[in-house]
């Protein structure tokens, strides 16, 4: 069999930080806040003592199963204990992380996943090819009810995946399929050790070690001293606090009750940038707070009231009172800093006239309204839909709020039952992102939006390998969204940290929060 070799990253014992800008480049501008730039590179790092981190987004669901989604809380808690087999860098760049390189047949449909030598689990088990075949074959067990279910069953079973020895894994393709490393390092796909089914006591091979677990409300991590890094982690360990309000985060900072906060809202933000002792760490991303239209359940079964909204949101106002200007504005698709970003299509104006048009031509004529549900469970959600409200009511739409604690909001009983509600997601490739929010039957496809024709040109992007075809194909699928699917993308926010200027190390991520929520090369000055 006649193998192509992808050579589209590097895999060394480099920090994190520190990889080759090869392979698919998901860019992002990443502004480093100057103070914090200048201490990432000041002198040897001090090693020793607890970082705390002060997170949002916990609740009575919390879970330590890396494979379900619950909160950012639980999701920083897995980047610190497991790894994934690729990776997405500081600036979108996708890189190996426990796989050594990726070849495939000349069809495209049979993979061979070299993983890395040297690796040991937290109990000092070494990590082989079989903990990747049982991780992939735990995912694809639909009873496991794992997020990256719908990313991988149109790929594959798990009959198709075999260890062929200690290092390499085989993964036989139901088609050919050109994405296969990138939507590997999706954030869903952590890998754990063959045979787990408990996740309570969990065991990774990330660069700290399971402690204890206090459900939605805290979590303590020690040092891994065999992590693969030579002298990484420098800290002895990490607290994780739950604080969902965003306000109480921000003043357990300023009181010295934890290190650094994530998630601040625009408006905290001009406090830090005022307050020698705390640095803000911001980065541009394709990170959204947006709201989205139940398309099974009316007004939204027709289109053309989901236009409308669409066109009701006036998106610069959004950005600058919700988000309090750190952001730009959306045009109703995820992933902006994706190569394959349809940045083509018209930008969405504010146009209340033709909204108000369209929603007379569905049968609404100034007697339109309906429920929004939300909460103050990601930066501007709350301000967002606030807004969204008081504008709709320029088209005689009258949306009555129903707003729920941030801890309750995503597992309530609520959410995905109201017609309309509010999200966020981080960022994400086209492809993590067509797998998890616009795949058929996929939980966190939030509006349960389908579409024949959208799903026949991402199949065929899927299967090919000429990148020029490919963003052709993906530009079809995104033009369908764009006129006819469920979310209202207003807005791409900055990712907004706060930390006290005793914490060294902190780089911004366009990924996620708090440098991606990895923390090994953090170090804390005495």
């Amino acid at each position: 069999m006649k193998e192509t070799s992808i050579n589209i990253f590097t895999s060394t014992t480099m920090p994190r930080r520190n990889f080759l800008k090869a392979g698919l480049a998901v860019g992002s501008c990443i502004a480093l806040a100057p103070a914090i730039a200048d201490r990432a590179h000041a002198g040897e790092p001090s090693r020793g003592g607890t970082l705390r981190v002060g997170l949002g987004a916990a609740g009575a669901k919390s879970s330590l199963n890396p494979f379900i989604s619950t909160g950012d809380m639980d999701f920083a808690v897995a980047q610190s204990i497991y790894d994934r087999l690729t990776d997405f860098d500081g600036n979108g760049h996708i890189y190996n992380s426990l796989a050594e390189d990726f070849s495939h047949n000349k069809e495209g449909n049979v993979w061979k996943i070299r993983i890395r030598s040297g690796v040991v689990w937290h109990d000092g088990t070494p990590f082989s090819a079989k903990d990747v075949v049982y991780s992939l074959q735990y995912m694809l067990t639909p009873e496991n009810k794992a997020d990256g279910f719908t990313n991988l069953s149109g790929l594959m079973k798990p009959s198709d995946i075999r260890a062929l020895d200690d290092s390499t894994v085989e993964v036989s393709l139901a088609k050919p399929y050109a994405l296969l490393p990138q939507v590997l390092g999706s954030k869903v796909m952590f890998l754990v050790k063959d045979g787990t089914k408990d996740f309570t006591q969990p065991v990774g091979t990330g660069p700290f070690r399971f402690v204890e677990w206090s459900q939605g409300q805290r979590v303590t991590l020690k040092r891994n001293d065999a992590f693969r890094t030579p002298g990484m982690p420098y800290l002895d360990g990490v607290e994780f606090i739950a604080i969902n309000d965003p306000t109480a985060r921000m003043n357990a900072l300023i009181a010295d009750q934890v290190d650094v906060v994530a998630q601040l809202d625009g408006n905290l933000a001009r406090i830090v940038e005022a307050n020698p002792a705390m640095a803000l760490l911001r980065s541009t991303s394709a990170a959204t707070t947006d709201q989205f239209m139940m398309v099974g359940q009316k007004p939204f079964t027709d289109v053309r009231v989901r236009q409308a909204m669409r066109l009701l949101v006036d998106r610069e106002q959004l950005v600058a009172n919700a988000l309090a200007g750190y952001g730009r504005i959306g045009n109703d698709l995820h992933c902006i800093t994706d190569p394959d970003y349809a940045s083509a299509l018209p930008q969405r104006q504010h146009d209340p006239d033709h909204a108000r048009s369209l929603l007379k031509q569905a049968g609404y004529d100034n007697d339109l309204s309906f429920e929004l549900y939300t909460s103050d469970a990601a930066p501007g959600m709350l301000a967002s839909a606030t807004l969204i409200a008081n504008q709709a009511k320029q088209a005689g739409v009258k949306i009555d709020l129903t707003v729920v604690p941030p801890d309750s909001y995503y597992s309530g009983p609520k959410f995905k039952k109201t017609a309309m509600a509010s999200s966020d997601w981080g960022q994400h490739t086209i492809e993590s992102v067509f797998g998890q929010a616009y795949a058929r039957g996929a939980y966190w496809n939030e509006p349960d939006w389908t579409n024949d024709a959208f799903d026949k040109w991402v199949s065929m992007a899927r299967t090919t390998f000429d990148p020029s075809q490919r963003k052709d194909y993906l530009f079809e699928a995104q033009k369908i969204i764009w006129e006819d699917g469920g979310y209202i993308i207003w807005g791409f926010r900055d990712l907004l940290d706060a930390a006290n200027v005793r914490v060294k190390g902190l780089s911004p991520s366009s990924q996620r929060n708090l440098g991606y929520y990895r923390f090994e090369g953090i170090s804390l000055e005495a």
